[in-house]
């Protein structure tokens, strides 16, 4: 192999880990907000 292809490889790996954890942490944003909705405070006055 080649380094032009063995830097594509490479390449292919690292843009497959960062957008697995994109989804990843977008998946995980969704599942808080599912368990914990937004409860607007009540003003105590």
């Amino acid at each position: 192999m080649s380094d032009i292809s063995l830097g594509l490889q490479l390449m292919q790996y690292g843009l497959a880990g960062v957008f697995l954890v994109l989804i990843l942490f977008y998946v995980l944003i969704t599942l808080l907000v599912k368990i914990f909705p937004y409860r607007p405070e009540n003003d105590e006055k």
